[in-house]
């Protein structure tokens, strides 16, 4: 409970801070470089550092992957048919493909599944979503904002994107011993990820803008709160795996709202920074209620 209402609180401090005028216009930016560069690779470290791995978790953690390549098929067509511009599909493809298995994800898991499946999260979290994000999501961005696909760029941008250099590292040294002051840094860094995030999310939410973008908000929305989770279960449905608890985690992490990391990746690449700040703003509230509601579902199987 206390990680919903911190979430809540950053992305309603965002809003004042915004309303105030106190910070420049530009704060959003100077806020998600920092959660770029330094939050989640951070948020990387922590996580992978002494974490044990079953061999049956490597299929969920490729979920994400599935839920992100499914929506870019979607995506794609669905705007050229609606007449949406090249980057406001890029923006549903970031923020409606990839959900927020982390710093919303990993409490649902406790909350519902049980503390001993949060491994099972971090595994889904950093190979799935984030390992992702710091490879087809970049493409992703670059193709949304610049029109084409220069592998030689793409490539560069990927292998010098701090988080993917910082999973290289983390999954490189995850038995290794690391002295307590370098935790305690690490983790007071990781730390800064959900309210910096949540904060340039809120700074760049403009409520009297989500009237006008009522179409592509439903349509990201239906699709990362109700489309991937099902798609998911209709998956495990036909591999008869619904009954094991990896696939129930896989299927509940699928039904989280949209990423905090990929809508930041999405401004960054000025992809329709409204629409992203509007799917963050009323997608993770409107999670708590759907999450349960698919939890419901998925626990019966």
């Amino acid at each position: 409970m206390q990680q919903i209402v911190m979430i809540v609180l950053c992305l309603v401090i965002g809003v004042v801070l915004r309303w105030s005028g106190k910070l420049p216009d530009n704060a959003a930016k100077v806020l998600s470089g920092w959660v770029i560069n330094v939050a989640l690779p951070a948020a990387a470290l922590e996580s992978m550092h002494g974490l044990e791995t079953r061999p049956d978790w490597w299929f969920a953690a490729a979920t994400p992957w599935i839920g992100v390549v499914v929506s870019v098929l979607v995506m794609v067509p669905l705007c050229r048919a609606l007449g949406w511009s090249r980057g406001r599909a890029g923006a549903l493809i970031l923020v409606a493909g990839w959900g927020n298995t982390s710093f919303v994800g990993l409490p649902m898991i406790a909350a519902f599944a049980g503390s001993q499946w949060l491994g099972l999260g971090i595994v889904i979290d950093l190979f799935g979503s984030y390992l992702a994000l710091s490879t087809l999501g970049l493409a992703i961005a670059a193709v949304a904002s610049e029109g084409r696909l220069d592998l030689k760029a793409v490539g560069k941008r990927i292998v010098t994107f701090p988080p993917f250099i910082a999973i290289l590292i983390a999954f490189a040294t995850n038995h290794m011993a690391r002295p307590e002051w370098l935790d305690q840094l690490i983790t007071a860094l990781a730390g800064t990820l959900t309210p910096l995030a949540l904060a340039a999310v809120g700074y760049a939410l403009r409520l009297d803008q989500v009237a006008r973008r009522l179409a592509p908000l439903g349509v990201g929305l239906v699709y990362r709160l109700g489309v991937a989770p099902l798609l998911l279960i209709g998956l495990y449905t036909l591999l008869g795996q619904t009954g094991d608890m990896v696939a129930k985690v896989a299927m509940l992490e699928m039904a989280m709202p949209p990423m905090l990391g990929a809508s930041v990746i999405a401004m960054d690449n000025d992809l329709e920074p409204d629409l992203i700040a509007s799917l963050i703003g009323i997608g993770v509230p409107l999670s708590m209620l759907t999450a349960w509601g698919w939890w419901t579902v998925i626990s019966a199987l």
